[in-house]
């Protein structure tokens, strides 16, 4: 009974660079281990690597009516902003 149209935000996992795959496994299969194995290896799997699926997940987040997707890097590495950053902006 609100008015107005709901706010819909998403948060995606990510990680790049070198190691992308392995940074966002150990790093998301610790946060999650209170899961269980399955499903943290399950989450890790989902993580967001190159620059193809990251502009496919946004599309699709965009085309679901999202109106906010929050890029969550899996790597302390200040550098994955700005791989974030090229990523998106490459053609």
């Amino acid at each position: 009974g609100r008015d107005g149209v709901p706010y819909l935000a998403a948060t995606a996992y990510y990680a790049l660079g070198e190691h992308a795959r392995s940074a966002a496994r150990q790093y998301l299969t610790d946060y999650y281990a209170f899961l269980g194995p399955d499903a943290a290896g399950r989450i890790a799997d989902s993580t967001l690597t190159d620059a193809d699926a990251l502009k496919k997940q946004a599309a699709e987040f965009a085309d679901a009516g999202c109106d906010e997707l929050i890029f969550f890097p899996c790597a302390a590495d200040a550098d994955e902003i700005d791989l974030l950053a090229r990523a998106m902006l490459a053609a």
